[in-house]
């Protein structure tokens, strides 16, 4: 088991507070009135079934410490999962602002004007050019291209949220992907959904050429939006699972 990073998540809760204190209140609030409920329908479930009930001795104050300590666990782990829930909907809430950093760390101004999206598409045709040329029946798929081309801007700004820095360095490899992915959903009419040929590419790549630059950008946040919700929601099932087995 890796050692746990409790400076990280230190962050991560300050940073949700901080931000979020209504939510996190909210839909701890929420949960524990649903732990309420269901430690009414527990003890009156006891009481019904007589499990409660014993024959008199003078241990039975002892051996009925169970219970109380059952409903205060089960209060606890309703705050925690209600505090769960609170962080994992507001991440889901800044899902986009933290897309947007992850794209500025690992490709910072590819497509912040005219000259660098076209040194871009320049650079991805002459692999796709290459890889033609030794093929000539070759089918590429973008997918893989496009981890050749390393845009080299790794690193953050200070200021950005550190969750975006570790996203960005734990999935780099797919981001870069996501990039070209985003900028050629970004076109219209256009089904990348298959592997390309070199002339097919080198059509859709003059129509790249005509987008603008910020559309090209959002395309591509989006995509690495979607990759970090899916993330998200993977974590927030464990934590889920793990609270649940317990």
């Amino acid at each position: 088991m890796q050692n746990i990073d409790w400076g990280t998540i230190y962050s991560v809760v300050l940073y949700v507070v901080k931000n979020y204190p209504l939510k996190i209140i909210s839909y701890s609030t929420i949960f524990l009135v649903i732990g309420f409920v269901v430690n009414f329908i527990l003890i009156f479930s006891l009481r019904k079934f007589k499990v409660t009930s014993r024959e008199y001795k003078y241990y039975n104050w002892l051996v009925k410490l169970y219970i109380p300590f059952i409903i205060f666990i089960n209060i606890i782990f309703s705050v925690k999962m209600g505090m769960f829930v609170g962080v994992y909907q507001a991440f889901k809430q800044d899902s986009y602002s933290i897309s947007e950093q992850v794209y500025n760390s690992g490709s910072q101004y590819i497509f912040r004007d005219t000259l660098s999206k076209t040194k871009f598409i320049t650079t991805l045709e002459f692999i796709f050019s290459d890889l033609e040329q030794k093929n000539k029946n070759a089918k590429i798929r973008f997918v893989d291209v496009v981890k050749v081309y390393n845009t080299k801007y790794v690193a953050l700004d200070r200021p950005k949220n550190w969750l975006a820095s570790a996203f960005a360095d734990k999935y780099g490899d797919r981001i870069h992907t996501l990039v070209l992915y985003g900028a050629l959903n970004s076109i219209p009419h256009v089904d990348i959904t298959k592997d390309l040929s070199y002339k097919e590419f080198d059509k859709v790549s003059q129509q790249l050429l005509q987008l603008n630059p910020e559309n090209l950008e959002k395309s591509i946040v989006e995509k690495i939006q979607n990759l970090f919700l899916m993330v998200l929601k993977s974590q927030f099932k464990t934590f889920v699972k793990g609270i649940l087995v317990i």
